[in-house]
């Protein structure tokens, strides 16, 4: 009785042990299958369009394309887009920040870090944090957010617009500053 309950002890202790190798195994090849889903573009720009009329064009100095099961994209060196009004030469307005991820089943782009909008009436939003929502072609942010315009300061948290910025809402105002022709604005 005791021969098989040693026997059995050693049979355990080398399908464990080789266990271990194998998962040890696994990983690593997990790993190296999860490098090659991963494309790296430099310098790309990206025209986005509806019915043939060019809408937007992002730019970016360095995109990864991550296949996975819910495929992204991420823009870590930053990125730019032009909105298009009617006319494809007529932007109207830029939209820019230190790093993004696009969702293409999602159709939206988050940006972060250093997020400005101005458009052709030369009003720009600063926030840390907005979402462009490419089927609607609406920006959002749930962060601080503030537009200067040519007479005044708007602050507050929260915002919706269209991508343009000529028609915004501000969900929760802070405060308003205008300005007098003579103050410089920043």
């Amino acid at each position: 009785m005791k021969n098989r309950i040693q026997i059995l002890i050693i049979g355990l202790l080398l399908i464990v042990t080789a266990c271990e190798n194998e998962l040890a195994k696994v990983d690593a090849i997990s790993a190296k299958i999860a490098e090659k889903q991963v494309e790296t573009s430099k310098g790309v720009e990206i025209i986005y369009s509806d019915s043939a009329k060019v809408k937007a064009r992002m730019t970016t100095p360095l995109l990864l394309q991550y296949k996975t099961q819910q495929p992204y994209d991420e823009m870590p060196k930053g990125l730019k887009i032009d909105f298009f009004g009617p006319k494809v030469s007529s932007i109207e307005s830029t939209l820019t920040a230190n790093y993004g991820v696009r969702r293409p089943s999602e159709q939206k782009i988050e940006v972060r870090n250093n997020v400005v909008v101005v458009n052709k009436r030369g009003e720009r939003l600063d926030t840390e944090r907005l979402v462009w929502d490419e089927s609607s072609r609406k920006i959002f942010s749930d962060k601080f957010v503030k537009i200067t315009t040519v007479d005044k300061i708007i602050q507050g948290y929260g915002l919706e617009a269209n991508e343009d910025l000529t028609n915004y809402k501000i969900k929760q105002m802070s405060g308003i500053v205008y300005l007098d022709q003579t103050d410089s604005i920043r």
